[in-house]
């Protein structure tokens, strides 16, 4: 989805959008999308910068950072952004970045692409480490099996072979 800015009325505008099915571009290998994003916002131009607030909600699948089993991860987040164009960037003055300074995004100054504010925002919404449970148990190091669903009898710590000298120092 693409708005161009020649389509305001006035300096104002309002965006909502609910994705069909492979309409967003998400190639991310660690993030599924399960359910169908929706985006709402509105627009404010101001002078050359454009200022961009909305909501987004969707539906994601991650892998266990442990057992590598799907999670199921509900996505709802709030953005706000400010858009600048390439050269007025560039003519600001170049100082210590501070914190609204990290809202700052480059756009040709005719366009937004929303699609790829989405693809962001999903990506910085979805958390970094996810387990499927508190207790998950991992996989088992020596042969590969899920722990929380079957006991293979593996050891839990295996030594390191080169370490096994040093056992005996403690005697």
């Amino acid at each position: 989805m693409r708005i161009e800015l020649d389509s305001l009325t006035g300096s104002k505008g309002a965006f909502k959008h609910v994705y069909a099915p492979g309409e967003l571009d998400f190639t991310d290998s660690r993030v599924r999308l399960t359910g169908l994003p929706e985006v709402s916002g509105s627009l404010a131009l101001k002078g050359k910068e454009l200022g961009v607030q909305g909501k987004l909600r969707a539906q994601a699948e991650v892998d266990c950072d442990r057992c590598l089993t799907s999670v199921a991860v509900p996505v709802e987040t709030h953005f706000s952004l400010r858009y600048l164009t390439q050269v007025d960037y560039e003519s600001a003055e170049a100082v210590e970045l501070e914190e609204p300074d990290l809202i700052v995004s480059i756009f040709d100054g005719e366009v937004l692409d929303v699609d790829a504010l989405v693809r962001e925002q999903l990506l910085l919404a979805v958390p970094d480490y996810q387990l499927c449970r508190e207790d998950c148990r991992g996989l088992c190091p020596q042969c590969g099996g899920d722990r929380n669903s079957n006991q293979c009898g593996h050891e839990e710590a295996v030594v390191d072979p080169r370490w096994e000298s040093l056992k005996n120092l403690r005697s």
